[in-house]
Formats: C-alpha cells, sequence, structure tokens
C-alpha cells in the first residue's frame, strides 16, 4: 500500500491545482483599481526586488504632474508617487525597462526617445538619475512607446518600438547599446514592421512589450479613440530574439493568435516575470488598474 501512497498524493496535487485553477475568474474581471485620476494612469512598469512591489512611469507633460510611483500591492494603499530626481521633468515617459543584472536600475524613455537612466532606493523610495541618451532618429513622425534592454552573455542589447496606427504599421527596431560607456551610443542593427489582426479602430499596434525566459517577444495593441474610451487591448506573442556570433536577431511570429484579451481597457503597461506577466492600465480619464496573469490564468 506504502508504494502507492506517493503517485496518489501527486495525482490529488495535480487535480486540486488544475480545479483551482479552473475555478478563477476571467482575467478581465481581475482588475485591482489604482486610481481614478487622469494624472494617475501608467504607461510603463517594471518589478523591484520586492515582489509586491513595482516600479511606473506616467505620460504626463506638465509641470507639477508625477511622473513616476511605486505600486506595492501588500500596502492598504496601492499607490505612492516619487519625486523626479531633477527639476528638468521628462515628457511623455511611455515606457520603463529594468537592466538586466542591476538591481532595482531602469531605463525610463519618452514618446521622442530621450531615454533616462535610474535607480530606485526602495528604503527611501528615493530616485536617482544616473545618465540621460537619445535614441538614434527618434522624434516625429515615430511615436515611440516600447522600450527593453536585453542581455545575452556580456553583450547588451536594445529593442524599442514606433507604436504605429490605424494607417501605418508599428515598426520594431533592435541593436547594440554601449551602456556602460561616459556617452551612450546605441546602434541599429534592423527593423521589422509589425502589423497586428486587432483592434480594428485607433489602432496601436505595439503600446508596450517585454521579453520572457524563452526570448519570445510580448506586446499590447490598443484601441485608443480618445481620453473616455472606449477601449480595448489584445495581448499578442510577436516573435522571438535569437543571438549568435554576438549578433542579435528578430523573427516574426508566422501568426498573432491572442494570448489575452481586455474589452474594457487599454494596456500600456506590462512586465513578464518568470511565469507570471502583470498588466497595467492607461485609461486615461477612466484612470489606472493593475491585473496579474499566472502559468496563463
Amino acid at each position: 500500500m506504502k508504494r502507492h501512497t506517493l503517485p496518489l498524493i501527486i495525482y490529488l496535487f495535480v487535480l486540486l491545482s488544475f480545479g483551482c485553477q479552473k475555478e478563477l475568474p476571467p482575467i478581465d474581471t481581475r482588475w485591482q483599481h489604482i486610481s481614478n485620476k487622469r494624472e494617475l494612469s501608467i504607461s510603463g512598469i517594471s518589478p523591484t526586488t520586492e515582489k509586491e512591489k513595482y516600479l511606473v512611469v506616467h505620460d504626463n507633460k506638465k509641470k507639477g504632474q508625477l511622473r513616476i510611483g511605486l505600486i506595492d500591492l501588500s500596502a492598504d494603499s496601492l499607490y505612492a508617487g516619487l519625486s523626479w530626481p531633477t527639476e528638468n521633468l521628462p515628457i511623455d515617459l511611455e515606457t520603463l525597462s529594468d537592466i538586466p543584472g542591476l538591481d532595482n536600475e531602469y531605463i525610463a524613455m519618452g514618446s521622442w526617445g530621450f531615454c533616462y537612466w535610474i535607480k530606485l532606493d526602495l528604503q527611501s523610495n528615493k530616485i536617482d538619475l544616473i545618465k540621460e541618451f537619445r535614441i538614434p532618429d527618434s522624434g516625429p513622425p515615430l511615436n515611440l512607446e516600447s522600450f527593453l534592454i536585453l542581455r545575452k552573455n556580456k553583450k547588451i542589447y536594445a529593442a524599442w518600438a514606433h507604436r504605429g496606427s490605424d494607417s501605418e504599421e508599428a515598426i520594431l527596431f533592435w541593436g547594440s547599446i554601449s551602456l556602460f560607456d561616459e556617452d551612450i551610443t546605441i546602434s541599429l542593427e534592423d527593423s521589422v514592421l509589425i502589423n497586428v489582426p486587432w483592434p480594428l479602430v485607433a489602432k496601436r499596434h505595439m503600446s508596450d512589450m517585454d521579453i520572457d525566459n524563452n526570448n519570445i517577444l510580448w506586446a499590447s495593441a490598443t484601441s485608443d479613440p480618445g481620453d473616455n474610451g472606449p477601449y480595448e487591448t489584445a495581448i499578442y506573442k510577436i516573435g522571438s530574439f535569437s543571438f549568435k556570433n554576438e549578433n542579435i536577431n528578430f523573427n516574426v511570429a508566422e501568426s498573432f493568435p491572442k494570448q489575452f484579451v481586455f474589452a474594457n481597457n487599454k494596456v500600456e503597461a506590462l512586465t513578464v516575470i518568470n511565469n507570471k506577466i502583470v498588466f497595467a492600465t492607461d485609461d486615461e480619464n477612466l484612470g489606472a488598474a493593475i491585473n496579474i496573469s499566472i502559468d496563463g490564468y
């Protein structure tokens, strides 16, 4: 009898786990509300070294408005605004990428390609500005909403994307970055056009992106008809990065099946952490919310 005990326990564990997963409500109903304020809508998100805390950026443009904040899912008040470290405020921050291998260090990027290397002190909730640089050939007509730092062995790469619209495809760019040089430079290696099938109107093909442990690139595509919605979002696996002889390449997916659909929200921020994907919204006048998927549920 004893020899059957362990398999039975494993079977019951799998059965119970599967049953619990199936009983979860649909992900589109599991939003945690952050704020009703337009100023606190979220345009970029990245994890910190404390698993319940996430650094976020806001696409504000006026003086006196917050540019950055901290979400703490374990706190009674989920959001705390943080001070930008300089008097000269960034304009229209659209994305936030953590830097692999550097705890609580990030690149925040504005829609015109201005980038800010920042560091978060979780003890004091203080932000330090380390360096500034700019994406090559950025600015109008490009509208950049996605940026990533990738690391393979000792080589560091960057990827960034123009969001696109109803009348034009998104453009995904990639190349190498001299992150630790005195003057940071990015060398463009290649680019590719991205055209997702849905949403159908007021489309932004790539509103944010992140890479998983298998080098698969996840991206949010949104419908943004105006400051009061209605909004829609689809999450896609756009393709995958590959690395060979210190070169980086991107392989576009053959098709774009929807991985997640959010019928009433504009997901402009996402981050992938192992088996977890965290989504946050820039719902304009309707505020901001956060949502988490674990193992695809």
